[in-house]
């Protein structure tokens, strides 16, 4: 199964990830740590100084996450690919060729995922030396996580309250679509 946790910038995407890593009913799954992160350590711009390097390598990442894992929980997905591209298209930080790009990758990965959650911001943002502070930037990519899921009727699991609210939250839904794949079999 694929399962992918979206969301902006510091609304505990990684912490749910590390709190979901100790769960013994997903030790059969492998887990994706945020690309960004890993683009950021190639000496790359990322956030809302991201170019068309950073917006390809991203979207390639995810790519492999999808086609390298059978069983994988990933920090971030597609979806979060091309959130930050339309933001860094509009901006004109990007192409259109390179929006493109990232739309195309979003369009074939998106019904590979069994299940996609999305954590909405409930928490001030967390200064972490990586991320992105900027208000106005995380409010336009929370609209934009909102149009999108929206606009391409995506399936998408809402995430809130307390880690562990939400490990539970994330345990039932896979429990379910277990189950429901195993009767398809």
């Amino acid at each position: 199964m694929k399962i992918a946790i979206s969301g902006a910038q510091s609304v505990g995407k990684t912490t749910l990830i590390n709190a979901l890593r100790s769960e013994e009913a997903l030790k059969q799954y492998t887990f994706c740590t945020e690309v960004t992160r890993r683009v950021k350590g190639y000496g790359l711009n990322i956030n809302e100084e991201g170019d068309d390097i950073t917006q390809r390598l991203i979207m390639q990442e995810h790519i492999v996450n999808v086609f390298m894992n059978d069983n994988m929980i990933s920090d971030r997905c597609a979806l979060d690919g091309i959130v930050y591209s339309h933001y860094l298209a509009e901006n004109k930080k990007i192409t259109q060729k390179t929006y493109d790009f990232a739309d195309n990758i979003f369009n074939k990965l998106m019904p590979k995922y069994d299940l996609v959650f999305y954590i909405p911001p409930e928490f001030e943002i967390e200064d972490d030396g990586t991320r992105s502070i900027n208000r106005h930037f995380r409010d336009r990519i929370v609209t934009l996580f909102d149009s999108y899921i929206k606009e391409k009727q995506l399936t998408t699991v809402y995430l809130v309250g307390s880690v562990r609210e939400r490990v539970d939250t994330v345990l039932k839904y896979i429990k379910d679509v277990e189950h429901e794949q195993s009767r398809r079999t």
